[in-house]
């Protein structure tokens, strides 16, 4: 069949285009997710999430990337998400957007229309905050922004405890600058999760401009020359084709993005002639740049009940009917509670450290989280602008084997460093009160890492991806660059970006709001005959 348009991937962006692009009753657009039904309890209760969709195949792509040099060969987790919705309906539902700055440096690098001034429309028009419109937020958008509908004590004990070793206690994160501690604003609505699929591609699966089909896996985009004329798919044991008339949007994530072009012809020419695949376009940049938080869990024992410990049968059919029927209590309850942003430093000027409270005790091991058996906290940081890069390549030509993903999370010795100043502000928080009453010993890192080279070699040991991959068919206009501004592949026609995968740099907090950015603005650029 021929549609005007095709979108490869229904995550966080993918859903925003292809919801906005049938907007237009004449146009025919096509969706295609290789994932299933997002219809599950697992996606719609939130804390079900955490215990039944993360490093679940049926839900999660659960990559794992290649033994990493720079971290004694740890191989990362990193959770994917493999339904409609993509890792949108998997996510820890924060809504952060990074700071202006980040847009800024965007545009300063010739990537003409994405500064803050030009992007803040576009979050503005994607929201429904609960807590009304002003000049940084917006109401009446298809994605929900929320409070969240529980908190526990302990989040509250945290956030004092900040407060306590200096740190301003602000009402929305959101708002420049991003500095201080406060609560996490949700893409939840009645303590319900919305993802990108539920906000924006359920309410248009009515239109006759729009078909969706999960399962679909596409193998490679079709060329006639340099310009995209469609895709090749399998579902349900075949092979199929489509055509598109007027552009085809790939928005399979920083991961499956750059390894579709690859398999389609499109990248390094050297790396695809040694797999067998005939080049298309050599495009040196294409998997190149991956960016990703550097992070850690920091765990501490507990006194109380912390939401590790309520997990049991009965505890399920309490908080299940309190979730269902009043969109309250644990089950409603995102995977963190409080968020804070510092300078290593302690210094004015813009954050380059995020923290992340969970008032329940879990360890993200290289197979996935692991919750403990006894009453704990953990405290989640991330280094906000990471010197170091990475890369994505092919493991095989094989579209249904996972690609090669190289994190080198600490190619750059001054990521170590920022993320030692941010654990070691983190064992202070833990240490101060009103938390450090609730708090009855360390377990990760324990009391016996203390020295420089103790904490050091325990981030080398124990630091991992923050699940924030981005970058890997970055904005530009240089040789490295593999889209340009209005998101179009260079030197090919017809064919789009439209994902994390995009980002020149990684952005200052979590990456679902940028993505969800990101997808009204290519929308826009597309409908406007880019």
């Amino acid at each position: 069949m021929t549609w005007d348009y095709i979108v490869v991937g229904a995550g966080s962006a993918g859903c925003v285009v292809g919801a906005r692009l049938s907007e237009e009753s004449r146009r025919r657009v096509l969706v295609l997710e290789a994932g299933g039904s997002d219809r599950s309890l697992a996606v719609s209760m939130p804390a079900a999430g955490f215990l039944l969709a993360l490093a679940n195949p049926r839900y999660d792509w659960a990559y794992r990337a290649e033994p990493d040099p720079t971290r004694g060969g740890r191989r990362d987790y990193m959770p994917r998400g493999k339904v409609l919705g993509g890792t949108s309906a998997i996510n820890g539902m924060s809504y952060v957007r990074g700071q202006p700055e980040d847009y800024d440096a965007w545009a300063a690098l010739g990537c003409r229309g994405w500064d803050f001034e030009s992007v803040l429309g576009y979050f503005r028009r994607a929201e429904d905050n609960e807590n009304g419109a002003d000049a940084y937020h917006g109401t009446g958008g298809p994605l929900p922004v929320a409070n969240a509908r529980t908190r526990h004590p302990l989040s509250q004990a945290y956030l004092e405890a900040c407060v306590a070793t200096g740190l301003d206690r602000v009402a929305d994160i959101n708002a420049p600058p991003q500095a201080g501690v406060g609560y996490v604003p949700v893409t939840q609505r009645r303590g319900r999760r919305y993802s990108a699929a539920r906000a924006y591609l359920r309410p248009a699966m009515g239109r006759a401009s729009l078909r969706v089909l999960s399962h679909a896996h596409v193998r490679r985009v079709l060329f006639d020359g340099r310009r995209a004329v469609g895709v090749e798919y399998d579902r349900r044991g075949r092979t199929e084709r489509a055509e598109a008339a007027r552009g085809v949007v790939v928005s399979a994530g920083a991961f499956a993005s750059p390894q579709l072009l690859m398999l389609s012809g499109v990248g390094p020419a050297a790396h695809l002639g040694a797999l067998g695949i005939p080049v298309v376009h050599d495009l040196p940049g294409v998997g190149e740049n991956l960016q990703d938080h550097p992070g850690l869990a920091q765990t501490c024992w507990a006194r109380g009940t912390t939401y590790n410990m309520q997990t049991g049968p009965l505890n399920a059919l309490r908080f299940g009917a309190q979730w269902l029927f009043c969109g309250t209590g644990p089950g409603a309850t995102p995977h963190s509670q409080v968020t804070a942003f510092t300078r290593h430093d302690g210094a004015a000027g813009r954050s380059d450290i995020q923290y992340l409270f969970s008032p329940a005790g879990f360890d993200l091991s290289e197979e996935g989280p692991v919750l403990f058996d006894r009453p704990a906290v953990t405290g989640l940081i991330n280094v906000l602008r990471p010197f170091s890069r990475g890369r994505v390549r092919l493991a095989s030509a094989d579209p249904f084997a996972q690609p090669a993903i190289q994190p080198n999370l600490f190619a750059d010795e001054r990521d170590l460093d920022l993320l030692l100043a941010g654990a070691k502000l983190q064992r202070r928080i833990f240490e101060t009160a009103p938390l450090a009453r609730a708090i009855t010993g360390h377990h990760r890192p324990g009391e016996d890492v203390q020295s420089e080279d103790e904490w050091r070699a325990y981030l080398r040991e124990s630091a991992m991806s923050a699940y924030h991959p981005a970058g890997t068919c970055r904005m530009g206009h240089d040789r490295m660059a593999v889209v340009d501004e209005r998101l179009r592949v260079r030197g090919l026609a017809n064919l789009h970006v439209a994902d994390a995968s995009i980002m020149p740099a990684i952005v200052s907090g979590n990456l679902h709001a940028t993505c969800v950015m990101i997808g009204e603005k290519a929308a826009d650029l597309i409908r406007a005959g880019a």
